[in-house]
């Protein structure tokens, strides 16, 4: 009996250690956020994403899910917290807050181990609230449930029985249960799943050229279409086109006496 109640103590200690969530906003993030990695998705898209990993128990299965998390922010996604099994409703009010500010935000839930069963169970708890989750992501799930109400990536190593409802699979032969989350092929999916999450529906906002209304404003003028004659740098752009002058008469000497020739300008009198 005193070794079983020590065994739930070291759990409970276990747990305890890793309860709550880790900001997403951390230094080493911030700093790659602002370094604004190699990645071909603007800035504003990408961090429309929202990424919650779900730990298991093991202390070594939350290294491979920093270094998931590491690589996913060189892959141009920095928005990523880490939380235990025991951090679920900590995640659940960090969701609300940043929908309730940030209404075009995405949420992706990955679960690792039993933290599979955190992520399926925190995905069916926002539903209810109306949060929709894009996607789930389970890595050797244990304890999932039933049905889950996102588009589901399952992610094996094939080294542990790993079961649940999904959209597609992938299997990681050469990764151990340990390694998983820090696979290349793991961190390879993610990221595409990712990215098609960051894409899918996002608008670029341009800022509009404001139409002016200025009254004194310059009047615009036609361009002088060139002359063809070989003098065009005599040309004075500021001036009123040839084309739009009109028409020149030429009033001839008259003889003395003679009464005034009519032009376009006017009766004109020319004096010898």
């Amino acid at each position: 009996m005193a070794a079983r109640n020590w065994a739930v103590l070291a759990l409970a200690a276990v747990a305890a250690l890793q309860t709550g969530c880790v900001s997403h906003c951390h230094k080493t993030h911030a700093a790659a956020r602002e370094r604004g990695p190699d990645c071909d998705l603007p800035a504003a898209c990408r961090n429309t994403v929202h990424v919650f990993l779900f730990d298991g128990l093991s202390p070594a299965g939350s290294c491979a899910l920093g270094a998931l998390r590491t690589e996913l922010a060189h892959n141009g996604f920095a928005k990523v917290g880490i939380g235990s099994v025991a951090s679920g409703f900590c995640a659940l009010t960090e969701i609300e807050e940043i929908r309730a500010s940030a209404p075009d935000a995405k949420f992706v839930l990955v679960g690792y181990d039993v933290g599979g069963g955190a992520a399926a169970h925190s995905a069916r708890a926002l539903a209810k609230k109306g949060i929709a989750v894009e996607a789930l992501v389970l890595l050797d799930p244990v304890a999932c449930g039933g049905e889950l109400p996102a588009r589901t990536l399952l992610v094996t190593s094939g080294k542990a029985h790993a079961s649940a409802p999904h959209s597609s699979r992938v299997t990681v032969p050469d990764a151990s249960h340990a390694r998983l989350p820090a696979h290349p092929t793991t961190v390879a999916v993610v990221t595409e799943l990712l990215r098609e999450v960051a894409v899918n529906g996002y608008v670029e906002v341009t800022d509009a050229v404001p139409a002016s209304d200025y009254k004194h404003a310059p009047e615009m003028r036609p361009a002088v279409p060139p002359r063809g004659d070989g003098w065009d740098f005599l040309a004075d752009d500021r001036r009123t086109p040839p084309a739009l002058l009109p028409p020149t008469s030429v009033v001839s000497q008259p003889q003395s006496g003679a009464p005034a020739r009519p032009t376009s300008a006017g009766a004109v009198t020319i004096r010898p």
